[in-house]
């Protein structure tokens, strides 16, 4: 009979991780679910690299990549990693600067990460320098907007269509 192997506490997750990164320029933090990481873009490679072949953290599986337009504040992308061995989770999240939304891909070192880094980049505008096939995933090939960016040219139309039920248009 197999012995399960029980979760560690979030806050335990976050003190292994502020020993493991205390000296990159990151802030350690947990959500209700998750410890989080907040990284910049030029470290992000770094951190991953750690999450995934330190073995006391061994962060092996990629659950989801989500990017999310912050407005003013640039693009951001957030990324949930999971550790079979320890049973824990983390999410890192990188904000990139406005107009310069470049991250790193980290398609070599989870496979997945491919088709979620396209999704992200077509969806939101987000770039994955390195990624070997940053084409369109969803919309066709010759489409060049970012459908899920607050500002995309034809939100105002969706939202006069009744596909959103807000008020046209977006403020800056």
């Amino acid at each position: 009979m197999s012995k399960t192997l029980a979760p560690k506490p979030i806050d335990q997750v976050v003190k292994l991780l502020e020993q493991r990164f205390g000296k990159l320029p990151v802030a350690i933090n947990q959500t209700a679910t998750d410890a989080n990481i907040d990284c910049p873009p030029e470290h992000f490679r770094a951190v991953v690299e750690e999450l995934k072949n330190h073995r006391d953290l061994a962060f092996d599986f990629l659950r989801n990549i989500v990017g999310i337009d912050m407005l003013e504040e640039g693009l951001a992308c957030k990324y949930q990693f999971f550790s079979y061995k320890n049973r824990q989770a983390v999410q890192v999240t990188v904000l990139t600067p406005p107009g310069n939304p470049h991250i790193p891909s980290i398609t070599d070192l989870y496979p997945a990460a491919n088709w979620h880094e396209r999704e992200a980049a077509e969806m939101v505008g987000l770039i994955f320098d390195g990624h070997p096939n940053l084409k369109n995933l969803l919309l066709d090939e010759d489409v060049r907007i970012h459908p899920l960016l607050k500002a995309h040219p034809l939100q105002k139309a969706e939202i006069l269509q009744g596909i959103e039920d807000t008020t046209p248009g977006f403020t800056f």
